[in-house]
């Protein structure tokens, strides 16, 4: 079975499209589950025009979710959860809302190093002032820290810092298996993102080189997206489906209320 579990809608304000419009293009596309994942809030208004706020999600999106859950549930299973960011010196904050939610799953993702937002097209000509490979050390370094804090249910997007085209000069695979060494300890799945074939990286995030490593580990997968439009949904998950095949033995993890389970794609 395919399910997608990373979406977004116009409530994170730099998409396309209400929920329920997803919802329907998942049942379109036979999707046996779809996660509504939005950019979760974070304190002190932080990242703000690329999320909502607390009361957006308590008095929109969570009764949205929720009701529409309840409206498919014999077409489609809508799962309720949020992609969540990992910022340092945010974790217990990320912590206490979670806790206090009952989320399907909670996404982890790394969207910012210090105050760059290091995927946003406004800021990539700042790649022109750095190097290269520390920023590709700094954004591991932030995976392995989100892992470690063990706030989230899924790595997002876990090669995300190659959306531009950038890559090292150096091998990564030390580091790499230094991160996902804490990924598998804190028995954390990692999605399989097809965003990256509609960026300039051009590749499916993870690259294979990370699959390899995770199939290695026996690091679980799941499968998303990222769709910003609702036509996006479940797009090139025969590419995705492929890699799963190949790395991780054909199966995908399922999320109900943070719990695991894992079901064969096909």
């Amino acid at each position: 079975m395919l399910v997608d579990y990373h979406t977004h809608s116009q409530l994170c304000k730099h998409a396309d499209g209400g929920l329920e419009e997803y919802i329907i293009h998942a049942a379109k596309m036979q999707l046996k589950e779809i996660g509504c994942s939005d950019h979760s809030p974070m304190p002190n208004e932080f990242d703000l025009p690329h999320r909502m706020d607390l009361q957006q999600f308590h008095t929109s999106y969570k009764p949205e979710v929720l009701a529409l859950r309840e409206k498919y549930k014999n077409t489609v299973a809508v799962k309720f959860a949020v992609e969540g960011d990992f910022f340092p010196g945010t974790e217990q904050w990320v912590k206490d809302f979670n806790s206090h939610e009952e989320f399907d799953y909670v996404i982890g993702s790394v969207h910012y190093l210090g105050e760059w937002g290091f995927d946003n097209p406004v800021f990539v000509h700042k790649y022109e002032e750095r190097n290269i490979d520390e920023v590709y050390n700094q954004y591991y370094d932030h995976i392995k820290r989100s892992a470690a804090a063990k706030l989230f249910d899924i790595i997002g997007h876990c090669d995300l810092v190659k959306k531009f085209g950038h890559r090292p000069s150096k091998d990564m695979e030390e580091i790499l298996r230094e991160v996902f060494k804490v990924v598998k300890s804190a028995d954390i799945a990692v999605e399989i993102n097809t965003s990256g074939l509609r960026k300039p990286a051009k590749e499916v995030y993870p690259s294979e080189q990370i699959l390899k490593i995770l199939h290695e580990y026996r690091i679980p997968l799941t499968l998303g997206s990222d769709a910003h439009t609702p036509t996006d949904v479940g797009r090139d998950f025969d590419i995705a489906q492929q890699l799963v095949e190949k790395y991780g033995g054909g199966k995908i993890s399922l999320f109900t209320k943070r719990q695991r389970t894992e079901t064969r794609v096909s």
